[in-house]
């Protein structure tokens, strides 16, 4: 996570995205772009009236400036960067990525104009989908003054479900968070539960090794994403941590499912959504 890139399209949601992407770039000592995605359809937001078509460009190049100014005064490590890309926001987001390596993706929940109405509809699906690295969800109501002091990791009997620990870690580390690891029982087949079981077990170990406070526990569950936002709701946590659940049986291996489409899409909590490394899939049988 040394390169955090938020896509800013003039919106408040965007606006109270890119805070929190400042926070991150703080503390984490990370670089941070501005990316505006300038599409087919794009539109500028502004107070007094309709902006023609033409200088939407112009516009944006000077609202992106303003909007670096602002994240200088707290970045003091590194020079915040923007950048106008043109075309499909999703497309257009994961190139980013894959220019700059090692990345974070931050982006608002409630998106206008520039990503096309970013969560309404299956754009902001596609981005998380399409971006080879952490994608972070924030709605417009979250307080970008709000420290992250508390994290929900679940962990449940999905061969990837560990991936998310190492992420976990890096975060809980810049902001001495704890993590509260949430061990799911889905099914009643014992081997199941021993699985779950044996993955908390190894994600308690990551993290002791690292002196990150957790606290552990189980519970039954259909995995419910509303049952997931309540655990945290309660916990008072800052943040969720989920895999981008593949289907490994069906297409490109990479389509969200319908469980972390509606995590991101219900949650109150900021939602951190990891790639999954497909390396572990043997592809070969």
């Amino acid at each position: 996570m040394k390169n955090i890139i938020v896509g800013i399209d003039f919106s408040s949601c965007s606006l109270n995205a890119m805070k929190h992407a400042v926070s991150l770039a703080v503390n984490l000592k990370a670089n941070l772009t501005l990316v505006y995605c300038l599409t087919p359809d794009a539109k500028i937001i502004e107070e007094t009236s309709t902006t023609l078509k033409s200088n939407i460009l112009s516009i944006a190049e000077k609202k992106l400036d303003e909007y670096t100014n602002y994240c200088q005064k707290y970045i003091h490590h590194t020079k915040v960067k923007n950048k106008i890309r043109v075309g499909k926001a999703a497309k257009e987001m994961s190139l980013e990525v894959e220019e700059q390596k090692n990345a974070l993706v931050v982006i608002g929940t409630h998106g206008t104009s520039g990503f096309e109405e970013l969560f309404i509809g299956s754009t902001a699906m596609r981005i998380i989908s399409m971006c080879d690295c952490p994608v972070l969800t924030i709605r417009d109501s979250v307080s970008s003054h709000r420290d992250l002091t508390d994290m929900v990791l679940i962990i449940d009997s999905s061969m990837e479900t560990l991936q998310k620990v190492k992420a976990a870690a890096v975060l809980a580390k810049a902001f001495q968070a704890k993590v509260h690891l949430i061990g799911l029982y889905t099914s009643r087949y014992r081997n199941l539960r021993q699985l779950v079981n044996g993955y908390l077990n190894r994600a308690e170990i990551y993290l002791n090794k690292r002196d990150i406070r957790i606290a552990s526990s189980f519970i039954e569950s259909d995995k419910d994403p509303k049952q997931i936002v309540k655990i945290a709701e309660d916990l008072k946590a800052n943040i969720i941590l989920s895999m981008k659940e593949t289907d490994v049986y069906g297409g490109d291996g990479l389509s969200m499912t319908s469980f972390s489409q509606k995590l991101v899409n219900i949650s109150s909590i900021p939602v951190l959504t990891i790639n999954v490394d497909t390396s572990i899939y043997d592809t070969t049988q």
